[in-house]
């Protein structure tokens, strides 16, 4: 396995758990009005997700052999524009299936969260078709 599908894999993982940990945890916080902690959590779980991930990626640097040093080869540049790609319609997708929740009557921080929800999912498209390509070739 590469170092870059490694980074890719524990992308993937570090995305999921803390999504997971978001969205099991925000959905309480969220009151009729706007919730002054909600900034607070939004904070605190993007801070968890980024030291997660640069701790993961630098453990996987120290045990790969030269592996993290190299540049990319049009390989790993494709992939990473196939991976892209596909997350972009992802993306597209649900942002544009979000945004009429507001004439349904929803609340414009349910707006919000669909739009996140979105983003989240994007993000593990783009980590698994990475794996997914990288296993293929």
């Amino acid at each position: 396995m590469s170092f870059r599908e490694k980074s890719a894999w524990i992308s993937l993982i570090v995305v999921l758990l803390t999504a997971a940990a978001f969205f099991l945890h925000v959905p309480w916080t969220l009151r009729p009005g706007p919730s002054p902690g909600l900034a607070h959590v939004t904070g605190l779980f993007l801070i968890l997700l980024v030291l997660i991930d640069l701790i993961g990626r630098i453990l996987v640097f120290v045990t790969a052999p030269k592996g993290g040093l190299t540049g990319k080869d049009e390989r790993e540049r494709l992939i990473d524009l196939k991976a892209a790609r596909s997350a972009f319609y992802v993306l597209l997708a649900g942002n544009l299936l979000a945004l009429p929740l507001v004439h349904f009557g929803a609340d414009p921080f349910a707006v919000a969260f669909a739009v996140v929800l979105s983003i989240v999912v994007a993000f593990v498209v783009n980590y698994s078709a990475r794996i997914y390509l990288y296993r293929r070739s």
